[in-house]
């Protein structure tokens, strides 16, 4: 544990007294290393059982930090042979009540900037800037978060070849000999519009960026040089592993006010595991010349249940998506006796209360139980890393329940979803991805998504993902230049679809009162049933719907 060496001023009011820490008697903006600071002044709050953390206008910039021992990291195929543990700047573990506090300038902007630091190696693991466990009553707001040098850049294509690409690097964006090319993207030459398909994935070019001199970087790729033309400009990151710049873990009552990310090395945000969240003003955006904010996720919301409300959420410029929202399937391990089972379950542990329900799918219906107790049975490896649950039941299971049946766990998800007044432009991937039920959007807008602007449905193949999506609603969005490359064969600005089943399990969806322009398709349904399309407008669609035939039933559409 860090040594707390206070620098308060003597004539200052006590924490106590105040209720309130301010974190310029640790550390102040400009410093060369502030973290270590901020670390001691979040465990004087523990100790004192202070609930507010006040910080000063300015840039905190973050160099040291510490290693967390945390199941946290391992989410997904990429993170398999990742040690369990975290390196983070700032650490906040088991701290109710606590708020996080920076200042706004007078437009009611964050003042307040927390820098992460950026060693320049591609594709590695960066310490997370604020890493939250265990802490309920959480609350975040007036903070921006950055990295410097930034993770991402992007230039001008000034000369193309069969096998070069040369960019001039755009003033204020990074370079340097050597910077990785993950995630590259491409843009119309006034930068406001993504176009096509992305140039490389995670996996990034397969060589690097060579500075050629004059501001000007090379990289040799036939990909790209294919994909690319002179005038355009390109986007591109240091690396794309999967990693979480800021992670909120087991915080029920979470509440997000007022926050800003210009740039990420990797998701931008994670919320795991929290009951109930209140988000507003919550903006992912580039700042200076830069095209993009991350090469992953703005905010992932993964397990998270009870009331989720999201108003005023912007994200620009990330690759995957705007938000993605899901948790995992459960597979019936083993039968212990008629009441009781094992359940294999991909990825980090999350808790199952008592009085919890879990569905048991058969096909197209499903039988719920209640939980009499849950118990984490042991980590294991079952072609990914995962963990086994055993599960107790007020009744016997279903009949029909044998071994590898497939079950979803309701705590896991959403009672209720809603994201309003909010904007998902330039996304590499769709703008909202919702394995979630009981979903409301409305009064949202979708520009420049490759993939749909809202994509519902499971996912089963590689990532386990659930639930199918029921009881969606979506009224009075935009969508505009929406799904022109697909997911899981899924187009359009909205698409349904659950990878891997081929039955309409995702059901009760209500489409109304939008607005779809500049997209080959308007909607695309897959393994759907019941859904209601109606009064809707289209302009520049070449196709309204498209519907399968062999997966979709109930399909009414009553737009003129």
């Amino acid at each position: 544990m860090e040594i707390v060496q206070q620098k308060r001023d003597p004539d200052a009011v006590s924490p106590i007294a105040s209720g309130c820490i301010n974190i310029s008697d640790y550390t102040r903006p400009g410093d060369s290393d502030s973290a270590h600071g901020i670390r001691q002044a979040v465990l004087e709050a523990k100790r004192l059982g202070i609930q507010r953390l006040q910080f000063e206008a300015g840039r905190y910039y973050l160099k040291s930090h510490i290693n967390h021992a945390t199941d946290g990291i391992v989410h997904d195929a990429g993170s398999k042979n990742i040690e369990r543990q975290k390196e983070c700047h700032i650490l906040i573990s088991h701290i109710p009540s606590l708020t996080l506090c920076g200042t706004v300038d007078q437009a009611g902007q964050p003042s307040t900037t927390l820098v992460g630091w950026n060693d320049q190696e591609n594709d590695d693991f960066l310490p997370s800037i604020l890493w939250c466990e265990n802490s309920p009553e959480l609350t975040v707001e007036n903070l921006a978060f950055t990295r410097e040098p930034a993770f991402s850049s992007a230039g001008l294509v000034i000369d193309q070849s069969a096998e070069n690409v040369i960019v001039e690097v755009l003033p204020d964006c990074p370079i340097w000999d050597g910077m990785g090319a993950y995630c590259v993207n491409r843009f119309n030459p006034d930068g406001d519009c993504l176009n096509g398909e992305s140039i490389t994935y995670g996996q990034g070019a397969g060589t690097n960026w060579k500075s050629i001199g004059n501001n000007r970087l090379q990289i040799s790729n036939t990909r790209m040089s294919a994909m690319v033309n002179c005038g355009e400009l390109l986007s591109w990151h240091q690396g794309a592993k999967t990693d979480f710049q800021i992670y909120i873990g087991h915080c029920d009552n979470l509440r997000l006010q007022n926050l800003r990310t210009y740039n990420s090395n990797g998701f931008c945000l994670l919320t795991e595991s929290c009951r109930n969240i209140t988000a507003k003003s919550v903006h992912f955006s580039p700042d200076g010349n830069r095209l993009f904010t991350g090469p992953r996720d703005a905010w992932k919301i993964f397990k998270c249940g009870g009331q989720i409300n999201v108003d005023d959420l912007h994200v620009r410029g990330v690759r995957m998506d705007g938000q993605n929202m899901h948790s995992n399937w459960l597979h019936l391990h083993q039968i212990i006796n008629p009441n009781e089972a094992v359940f294999f379950c991909k990825y980090t542990y999350s808790p199952i209360s008592a009085g919890s329900l879990i569905e048991f799918y058969d096909k197209l219906t499903h039988e719920t139980r209640i939980v009499d107790s849950a118990s984490l049975e042991s980590p294991v490896e079952i072609g990914h890393r995962g963990h086994l649950y055993r599960i107790r039941f007020t009744s016997p299971l279903p009949a029909f329940a044998g071994e590898n049946a497939l079950c979803s766990v309701r705590c896991w998800e959403a009672d209720q979803y809603t994201c309003v007044n909010s904007d998902f432009i330039n996304v590499a991937g769709a703008g909202h991805l919702s394995r979630y039920d009981h979903l409301n959007l409305r009064n949202n807008r979708y520009r420049n998504t490759m993939n749909p602007g809202i994509l519902l449905g499971a996912e089963m193949p590689t990532h386990a993902e659930g639930g199918h999506a029921t009881n969606i609603h979506i009224t009075q969005c935009e969508f505009d230049n929406c799904g022109f490359f697909p997911r899981y064969g899924t187009g359009g600005c909205i698409g349904v679809h659950s990878s891997g089943f081929d039955l309409p399990l995702n059901h009760d969806i209500e489409i109304t009162e939008n607005t779809f322009r500049n997209s080959e398709v308007g909607i695309h349904l897959m393994t759907a049933r019941d859904v209601r399309i109606w009064n809707n407008r289209y302009d520049n669609i070449k196709e309204r719907t498209r519907i399968d035939a062999s997966t979709t039933q109930s399909i009414s559409f009553e737009d003129t």
